[in-house]
C-alpha cells in the first residue's frame, strides 16, 4: 500500500511582546486545519436552487446537520487548543430564511442544544455575522423583509442552541442612500416597528469602513439600546472625531445597559496596501493588540489564517499555550489578491440565483459603490 509521509511543517519564530491583556481570542467561521484535512471539517456546506427543485428541500436540511456535526469538532477542537471565541458559518443551514424554500429548525433541534450544550459546558462563547444583504434601513421594502427573515434564522438558531445573550449577531447599519440622516431615521423606525423582540435581543451594529463611524452609530444605537461593536481597522480608515480611548468606554457602557459581554474585532492591511480598496482588505494575520484593548474584551480576529491568526498572537504575547503540530507557517506571498470572493460582480450574479449570505433573491441589494464593497474578511468563502 501507498505510504504518505506526513507533512513536516517549518514554524518560524515570533518577536515577543508584553500585555497585560488576558480576554479571548477568537476566528471566525472557519478552521484552515480541520478544513484541508481529509475528509474536510467545516459548517458552511451549501447548494444551489437546482438541488432542491432536483432532490427536494430534504436534501438541504442534510447539509445542514452535516454543518452541525461539523461545528461540534470544531468546538472540541476549540477547546483542546485554548480558543473559546469564534464566529459561527451563516451558511449553516442553507436557504433557511429563503423566501419560497426557507424552514424552520425544528428538524435538528436536538443536535442544536447538544452543541450549545457543549459550548455552555466548556464557556465558549459562539457568535454570527450575517451578510452584507442584511439592511435593516435599505428604502427597498423586500430588502428590509428577506434582512428580517435572515436575522430570525439566526436568532432561532442561536435560541434552539441555548446560548445565552453574549451570542450576539453582528450587522453594519449598510449604505447612505444619498440621505445619511434619512436613513438612520428609517433604520429607527424599522426598528421600533418591524424586528422582532427575538432579533433585538441579540442584534448588534459595527462602526464600518464606508459610511458609518463610530460617531454616526453613538448618535443612535444608545437611544435604541442596540450595542456597537467596535472595529479597530474601520476605525483607522473611517475615523471618528475622538480617539479610540475616547470611543470605547462609550461603546462599552452601550454593552454593560444590556448586561452582555462588550466585543471587538481586530485586523490588520495587508503589507504593502496604499490605496483606499487595498487598505481594506485584511492581512493573513496580526502581529500586535491594539494600544487601547481593555485587559478582559472579547477581540474577534478577523484575518486570513483564522485560527493560526490567533495562534500567531498566543505566541507573541505569551498568551496561551500552543500545540506544535497544529500551527501553520505564514504565507510567503501575501499579495493584494483577495482569496475570498473575487468580486462583488461574481457575488451579485450568484446571489440573483441562487442564496449567499441571506441576500434576497427577488433583488439584490447594491448599499454601495460595488468597487468598494467589504473584501469579505467576514466571510466563510476561503479557497484552501
Amino acid at each position: 500500500p501507498r505510504v504518505t509521509e506526513p507533512v513536516v511543517y517549518v514554524i518560524p519564530d515570533v518577536e515577543h511582546k508584553t500585555t497585560t491583556y488576558r480576554g479571548r481570542l477568537g476566528y471566525a467561521c472557519i478552521n484552515t486545519v480541520l478544513r484541508t484535512q481529509k475528509p474536510p471539517v467545516f459548517s458552511s456546506r451549501t447548494c444551489r436552487i437546482d438541488t432542491i427543485t432536483k432532490f427536494g428541500i430534504e436534501k438541504v436540511k442534510e447539509l445542514g446537520l452535516q454543518n452541525l456535526k461539523d461545528l461540534r469538532t470544531m468546538v472540541e477542537w476549540n477547546e483542546k487548543n485554548n480558543i473559546r471565541f469564534m464566529r459561527m458559518s451563516s451558511d449553516m443551514f442553507p436557504f433557511a430564511s429563503h423566501p419560497q424554500y426557507g424552514y424552520d429548525l425544528s428538524y435538528c433541534a436536538q443536535e442544536l442544544k447538544e452543541v450549545g450544550d457543549l459550548a455552555k459546558q466548556y464557556g465558549h462563547r459562539l457568535t454570527s455575522h450575517p451578510g452584507q444583504f442584511t439592511q435593516l434601513a435599505s428604502p427597498k421594502e423586500n430588502v428590509v423583509e428577506q434582512s428580517i427573515r435572515e436575522l430570525e434564522y439566526h436568532a432561532e438558531m442561536m435560541d434552539r442552541m441555548g446560548l445565552d445573550a453574549d451570542s450576539i449577531m453582528i450587522i453594519h447599519m449598510g449604505g447612505v442612500y444619498g440621505d445619511k440622516e434619512g436613513t438612520l431615521k428609517r433604520f429607527r423606525e424599522n426598528w421600533e416597528k418591524k424586528v422582532p423582540d427575538r432579533v433585538k435581543r441579540r442584534l448588534v451594529l459595527e462602526n464600518d469602513e464606508i459610511c458609518y463611524n463610530a460617531d454616526d452609530l453613538l448618535k443612535i444605537c444608545p437611544q435604541l439600546g442596540i450595542p456597537i461593536v467596535f472595529d479597530y481597522h474601520h476605525d483607522a480608515i473611517n475615523p471618528s472625531r475622538r480617539r479610540p480611548a475616547e470611543l470605547i468606554p462609550l461603546i462599552n457602557q452601550t454593552w454593560h445597559t444590556r448586561g452582555i459581554k462588550p466585543k471587538q474585532h481586530l485586523s490588520s492591511p495587508r503589507p504593502g496596501a496604499v490605496t483606499a480598496m487595498e487598505l481594506r482588505a485584511h492581512a493573513d494575520r496580526c502581529t500586535e493588540l491594539p494600544a487601547d484593548l481593555p485587559d478582559d474584551m472579547d477581540l474577534m480576529i478577523e484575518a486570513k489564517d483564522k485560527e493560526q491568526a490567533v495562534f500567531e498572537l498566543y505566541r507573541i504575547y505569551g498568551l496561551q499555550d500552543v500545540i506544535w503540530e497544529n500551527l501553520r507557517p505564514p504565507s510567503d506571498d501575501q499579495t493584494m489578491r483577495t482569496k475570498g470572493r473575487k468580486s462583488v460582480g461574481t457575488s451579485t450574479k450568484k446571489a440573483k440565483k441562487d442564496q449567499t449570505d441571506g441576500a434576497p433573491t427577488q433583488e439584490v441589494e447594491k448599499p454601495i459603490d460595488p468597487e468598494m464593497i467589504d473584501e469579505l474578511a467576514d466571510d466563510d468563502d476561503l479557497d484552501l
